[in-house]
């Protein structure tokens, strides 16, 4: 039987090398499908990962990546992201 611990390392091992033999390391940042928007983010507002980053799901004018940049909620669009000073977004 294995121990807690020697299993954390078996599985931790098994992810470094399933990672390596992709020649991938967007499961290792949290981004499997490798669209700029981490899994987490999108799993926490949408529920799936099928959400593009230049879709614009609340319609308030930003893309979900410059939601997800921006750290604003893309499913409403009263949160928006901040215009900086120099006037380069919406």
């Amino acid at each position: 039987m294995i121990g807690g611990t020697t299993r954390r390392t078996v599985l931790a091992l098994a992810v470094m090398l399933a990672v390596l033999s992709t020649g991938s390391c967007a499961f290792a940042t949290g981004d499997s499908d490798g669209d700029g928007l981490l899994d987490s983010w999108e799993l926490q507002f949408f529920g799936d990962l099928g959400q593009e980053t230049d879709g614009d799901f609340d319609g308030d004018g930003f893309t979900n990546l410059e939601e997800f940049e921006a750290g604003t909620d893309p499913t409403d669009s009263m949160s928006k992201p901040i215009p900086p000073l120099n006037g380069n977004l919406h």
